[in-house]
């Protein structure tokens, strides 16, 4: 069983990551065009990760021990499914979802501290 705040945190920084990696690779293309004397004409390509929206969806295991609250101090994790095989033979009243809206600001500030 994963934990809801692993997959959650996954998926950032997947996202995190890939805006690194594009950026790794557009930094290497500037100095590989500086150098040549045809390429340093053309514009360096690169790849900006935009606003986005991810929507997972789960179910709950274990739930019925969960408070009401779900601020309640003694709920610090849950244990989900998220494969989508099994959550496709879940009872469609079970399941739950959560939507991640991300947007290049975020993505720049948090890669800024992965920088440092």
């Amino acid at each position: 069983m994963a934990k809801l705040q692993d997959i959650v945190s996954s998926v950032l920084q997947d996202i995190l990551m890939a805006q690194h990696e594009a950026n790794l690779i557009a930094e290497s293309l500037a100095e590989e065009y500086a150098s040549s004397p045809v390429l340093k004409s053309f514009p360096v390509p690169a790849v900006s990760v935009g606003e986005m929206e991810i929507t997972l969806h789960f179910a709950i295991v274990g739930g019925e021990g969960l408070r009401d609250d779900p601020a309640s101090a003694d709920v610090q994790s849950m244990d989900v499914i998220a494969d989508s095989d099994r959550l496709a033979a879940i009872d469609k009243g079970s399941l739950q979802t959560i939507t991640l809206k991300i947007s290049p600001k975020q993505i720049a500030e948090a890669e800024k501290s992965i920088n440092k």
